[in-house]
């Protein structure tokens, strides 16, 4: 069945399916800067109506252009390279930088709730190359298995704004800041499932008509461990491994030592930066604007 307010969550781009103790997430949609505010505030949403029977979370991530306008994206110096354009909500002439700050804040909150959330394990199935909104999604995931022919490939940074659409510093923890660095500023050539496997990114690695039946396998693995245990289990290994800063509190339904705990140990930031993605977003979507006098590109 799909879950309340489902209406809603299809505008935004964002379909939520709930069967039994499974819910899916499908992104539909272009996946671009503009949308955040609507993709988070679905994307939580969906998150608070799920009842206290649901366990895992599948993301179909795949599917959205990687430009967010539809732009060939080739590496700089190639023939036909052309930095792409940003699609920004409203009218085109103009954007509002509060309202697109905030729209990034509630993504990133969305985001940080499904990591941090013990009581929910998350598996990002990865059909096909992403650009930057899926890279975030599948990086916020627990698990991620990916089709043998997908991958990542963030590009904002060539339209002036920060990649990886607030997964960069979780992104960098999970594949180190040089192969990070390289994947989101280069532009070039996406990060395949292979070399994803290698770094640890992907946990599964399948061909592409086998990427339901690895997911269906994988859910049923994690549904025959005990709520209880499941939770304990995510609690202890996301405070083992800190990635980032807490923006939501959250409490599992059936609240465990571990998982209650989970919020302090799982968002201890070892940079001691509490929101400098954040920050860093704000700054260069501020000074995009006021490269083109306010005009959003496009």
């Amino acid at each position: 069945m799909a879950v309340p307010a489902a209406a809603e969550s299809a505008a935004a781009g964002l379909r939520v399916e709930v069967v039994g103790p499974v819910a899916t997430i499908r992104l539909s949609g272009p996946g671009d800067p503009g949308s955040l505010g609507g993709l988070g505030s679905a994307l939580d949403d969906a998150q608070r109506r799920m009842g206290g029977d649901v366990r895992v979370v599948v993301l179909r991530v795949g599917g959205q252009a990687s430009s967010g306008a539809g732009t060939p994206v080739l590496s700089p110096g190639a023939a036909g390279y052309a930095p792409f354009s940003l699609s920004f909500p409203s009218s085109p002439a103009h954007a509002d930088p509060a309202a697109l700050i905030e729209g990034y804040r509630v993504w990133r909150a969305a985001l940080d709730r499904l990591t941090m959330r013990a009581d929910l394990i998350s598996i990002a199935a990865v059909a096909e190359v992403t650009g930057d909104v899926g890279t975030a999604l599948a990086v916020a995931c627990d698990l991620r298995i990916f089709a043998a022919d997908a991958g990542l490939r963030p590009v904002w940074a060539h339209g002036g704004l920060l990649p990886a659409a607030g997964a960069l510093t979780r992104l960098a923890d999970i594949v180190g800041w040089s192969r990070a660095l390289d994947l989101c500023l280069t532009g070039g050539r996406p990060l395949g499932a292979a070399e994803a496997a290698r770094l640890g990114l992907a946990q599964r690695l399948v061909p592409g008509p086998r990427l339901d039946d690895e997911v269906d396998t994988v859910v049923a693995g994690l549904l025959a461990a005990s709520r209880a245990v499941a939770a304990e289990v995510k609690a202890l290994l996301r405070g083992a491994r800190p990635a980032g800063p807490p923006v939501v509190s959250t409490r599992a339904a059936g609240p465990t030592r571990a998982a209650a705990s989970a919020g302090a140990g799982a968002g201890a930031d070892h940079r001691d930066l509490p929101d400098a993605e954040g920050e860093a977003w704000a700054r260069t979507l501020v000074d995009l604007l006021d490269a083109s006098g306010g005009v959003a590109a496009g």
